[in-house]
This record gives structure tokens, sequence and C-alpha cells, in this order.
């Protein structure tokens, strides 16, 4: 939460450089193909010769996905996500998001881009979802439209000014291959474990969940360790701080990634405490993540 108000706030993009918007697209397309299975149809219609625009890729990401995400949730019952790409008029990119959910009546629609505005469930969203949306929009000058009726869905128009192509530049050595790593996830939300399990698989890991320190180190006593341990420090029970100590007391050569929404001097003090511990500060990106294991591989331990 205190993440998404920091992002709220923040006047601009902290990145901004050419960015191809159907690459971006197809990149989040197909990660939620592997998360929504057969109950979602998603139709992306990307313009061949669509021009880049100047954005932040990491904002946009999370834009495009509070979009998606809020159509997915208007389809309870099945659907259809169309996402469309093209160039408009006047040197501009348009991107269209339209759902057959359940769509939204008039007093919802006005107030949809309103902070803190929601109608979903107590605990289960901020209402800062499109909120979010229209300031992302907004610092890439950018506008957005949104139509909806109830029963009859809701269709979002996004307008970015289009920018130039970039020179192409010389074509770098493609990176090689990363080895699967065998993850053991220990974090006691099901949101997280859902969540992280499908993206660490979409990477090409092997994961093994444990939702708490107790479990994680009856799933340590085994005869085959993973090659690294994702391990949430705020947690009941055992709790992240006294699995960690027992786990480097037992097994000191395993890399484990500490993760945390509050990177406080406790935290801080743990890594530096114990080798072989990365800091992971909640919400972290796709790329922190790929980071972080990318320089592990089976038997570096």
């Amino acid at each position: 939460m205190v993440q998404s108000l920091l992002n709220f706030a923040r006047q601009s993009p902290s990145e901004m450089r050419a960015v191809d918007l159907n690459e971006l697209l197809q990149e989040q397309v197909h990660f939620l193909e592997r998360t929504t299975l057969s109950r979602i149809r998603i139709e992306l219609d990307p313009a061949p010769d669509l021009h880049p625009i100047l954005g932040d890729p990491n904002t946009l990401t999370h834009m495009v996905m509070n979009i998606f995400f809020n159509a997915i949730e208007a389809m309870e019952a099945g659907g259809v996500l169309s996402i469309q790409t093209r160039n408009g008029d006047r040197d501009t990119v348009e991107v269209l998001v339209e759902d057959t959910g359940t769509g939204m009546a008039k007093e919802v629609l006005d107030r949809a881009m309103d902070p803190f505005f929601t109608t979903k469930a107590q605990g289960k969203g901020t209402g800062l979802g499109l909120a979010m949306v229209y300031k992302t929009v907004h610092a890439h000058q950018g506008t957005i439209e949104i139509s909806s009726e109830p029963a009859r869905g809701t269709q979002v128009r996004l307008c970015f000014p289009a920018t130039r192509p970039a020179t192409p530049a010389v074509a770098a050595a493609p990176e090689p291959a990363r080895s699967r790593l065998e993850v053991l996830l220990v974090d006691d939300d099901d949101l997280v474990q859902s969540s992280m399990q499908e993206i660490l698989a979409m990477l090409g890991h092997q994961v093994t969940a444990a939702y708490s320190g107790e479990e994680a180190l009856v799933s340590l006593e085994g005869i085959c360790l993973p090659d690294v341990v994702i391990l949430d420090l705020n947690m009941p029970g055992l709790g992240g701080a006294a699995t960690l100590r027992q786990l480097r007391r037992i097994h000191p050569e395993i890399p484990i990634l500490l993760a945390t929404g509050r990177a406080d001097q406790t935290a801080l003090d743990l890594v530096d405490a114990f080798p072989g511990v990365i800091l992971l500060s909640k919400p972290f990106s796709l790329e922190e993540l790929k980071h972080n294991l990318g320089s592990l591989g089976p038997g570096e331990r």
C-alpha cells in the first residue's frame, strides 16, 4: 500500500525511453494466458507498423496490468478480453482494451478513477488501481477514455504521443540460456504464493511451496536441497528472521532472497549478519527477480 501511494504521488516516471507498446502488451498477455487458464479468451490485435512512444517501461507495465486485472475481475463467469493497438491521427499511438464483463453504472463510471474509490469488498482492493492508471497516462502526456454500461462490458481507450523510432543498434550477443533452478518459496500469503509460483514457472524454474518457517525447515530435511530460498521476512509463527537463523545454521551454503515490504534496519542487519543473503524489497519487479536469480545455477550453493 505504501509503495502504491509513493507511486501515485510521484510526479513523473523514473525512466524515459522509446517503448514498443506491442512488445510490452504481448509480454503481459503471455503472462495472463498462463494465469487465467481457459476462463478468459484473450484476443490481441497489434498494429504491424505501430510507432514507439517515449515512456517508462515498468510504469507502463503496471498500468496495463491494472487495466487487465480490472477487466478480468469483471468477467468472473468468463468472457473475452480484446486488446488492439493502432497509429492514430496527429502522430499518436492508441491502445484499446475491451472486455465483455459486468460493466459499470454511470455513477460508478463517473468515480472510477477517483483515488481510494472502489466497489470491491473490504480487503479486496485499495481503490488506487485506475487512479494510478490515470496518473501514469497523464505523466506520459497521454489521454484516457473509459466507456461502460451494465451488462455490456467496458472499453478503455489510451492515447499517447508517438516518438521517432530509435536508430537500430548493433545486435548484442544473445544471453546464455539460464539453468533451471529448484526454488523453495516460503511465504504465508496465498496470493503471493500463487502469483510467484506462476512467475517462477514462467521463468523456467521449479518451485516448492512452504507457507511457514516451520514447514520450510521440515522441507529442508529432505535429500534434495533447493538452489535458492525466497524467504518472506514477516510471517506468523517462527517468522522469517528465526527461520533464516536456523536455515543458516543447518545449511550455510544455500543462497537466500529475503523478501520484505519493510526494508528497515532489522532487515538490513539480517542481510549483514549472514553470508549469501540478498534483500528483495516488495513490491519487486520481474526484472529485479530475474536479475537476482540469473547468476544462480544448480550446484552453485
